[in-house]
């Protein structure tokens, strides 16, 4: 049995598509995923037109998320037209009198006729968004729950049909589709995101009286960097938005907080652990204004933020990567398995004692190399946060975080006889 949709007829190139719609009973009942055709076992690699389907994505994550969202939403899942005669594109006007002034147009609107009914037999196979189809067809299926599984089945899909003559072909324009899209920016995700909880905080103390005294626009002095991801020497900025969004997933692990669920999970946010992670942070945060005189007046005057960058006691932290391995410190430090210090306060004005320029030679080695540039590897982050931790902590700090400590300094330095430096004060 055939089934008609309605659909506009468009040329790009070589190719011809058809844009459309789709109930999710419709797409789940006659579109493919490509592994399910019976020739797909006898295919090469340069054969295949389609990535394996990972199953576990579209059960644990992409269901749940259709049955339980009211919002839910993709964008349109492309098909590959394989069999010559699996569509007919009918135009409007052949089928009624159309006046002189809608004539042309009319010509690429009108309604294509898919021949068969089976996925199996229809000629069709998805070419992007094979999980989103496998998700539906879950869904329609019955074999999700959720509060709208039933309701699912009657939304409607937006479908582009591309003609392509053979495999070659669909291969290409697979490659063309998942290489030449722009990738979202980090700045962007972080921006966006209503799934990540470090980013909603992020977001909000960046844009709080406390990070943007005079309002977030450039020239009213905000401290945080919000709209792209990178710092210049030049910037009137202390740090970037990656940054604050590192520092909240920092203060979240030593809360014991998981605020961050998967795009499309069925999962929400707990309100009270954003709260508490938000709230710590802006502690943690406010604490370095208030017990350092020196970053209290770059909040006051960001135009000395770029001579202060460019050298003094703290210039590295005045680079992203050294504000988050300034606050790994903090953390290791409050860490009862290992420094074991428990006053915020304390930790941050002692840390402020050491020696963070960026031409300290305490850190050659360690997030600085011998050319002078700052790693951003985590675990050099890590390790720098930890040494720091040692220097204010010593021998109040655990004998095991001592141990692992001098072992990964060693391996750092690639020198077994290393010592740990010596604790100050």
């Amino acid at each position: 049995m055939s089934t008609t949709i309605p659909a506009i007829t468009a040329t790009m190139g070589s190719r011809t598509y058809y844009i459309s719609k789709m109930r999710a009973s419709e797409l789940a009942m006659q579109v493919a995923v490509a592994s399910e055709l019976s020739e797909w076992k006898e295919l090469t690699l340069n054969e295949m037109y389609q990535r394996k389907l990972n199953e576990r994505r579209v059960k644990q994550e992409i269901a749940p998320y259709l049955a339980n969202s009211p919002d839910r939403f993709f964008g349109s899942i492309i098909v590959w037209i394989t069999g010559e005669d699996s569509v007919d594109f009918i135009p409007v006007s052949d089928q009624i009198d159309v006046s002189a002034a809608y004539r042309e147009a009319a010509k690429s609107i009108g309604f294509l006729i898919l021949s068969n009914s089976s996925s199996r037999e229809s000629g069709l196979v998805a070419l992007d968004g094979q999980h989103r189809l496998a998700a539906f067809r879950e869904v329609v299926q019955g074999k999700v729950e959720g509060r709208f599984n039933r309701q699912v089945r009657e939304d409607e899909v937006g479908v582009i049909f591309v003609r392509d003559k053979n495999v070659k072909d669909a291969r290409e324009l697979f490659t063309v589709l998942n290489r030449s899209a722009r990738r979202v920016s980090k700045s962007d995700v972080l921006i966006m995101s209503e799934s990540d909880g470090a980013a909603i905080i992020a977001r909000e103390l960046t844009s709080s009286k406390l990070l943007a005294p005079h309002g977030l626009a450039e020239d009213q002095g905000p401290l945080i960097k919000w709209e792209v991801n990178t710092m210049a020497m030049r910037d009137q900025f202390l740090t970037t938005l990656n940054a604050i969004y590192e520092v909240v997933q920092i203060v979240a692990r030593h809360l014991g907080n998981d605020i961050i669920v998967e795009e499309e999970s069925s999962e929400s946010l707990e309100s009270s652990s954003l709260a508490s992670v938000k709230e710590e942070t802006r502690l943690w945060l406010s604490t370095l204004f208030n017990e350092s005189e020196f970053f209290r007046k770059l909040r006051e005057d960001t135009s000395r933020i770029p001579e202060s960058r460019k050298e003094s006691q703290y210039s590295l932290i005045l680079r992203p990567v050294g504000l988050v391995a300034f606050f790994l410190a903090v953390q290791s430090a409050l860490d009862k398995h290992r420094g074991q210090r428990q006053d915020l306060s304390e930790v941050i004005v002692d840390l402020l004692k050491l020696d963070w320029s960026h031409s300290s030679t305490f850190w050659r080695g360690i997030m600085v190399n011998n050319k002078g540039n700052i790693t951003n590897k985590q675990v050099d982050l890590q390790l720098a946060g930890d040494l720091a931790a040692w220097l204010i902590c010593g021998k109040d700090s655990t004998t095991q975080f001592q141990q692992d400590l001098v072992e990964r300094y060693r391996k750092q330095l690639g020198r077994e006889d290393a010592s740990l430096p010596e604790v100050q004060g």
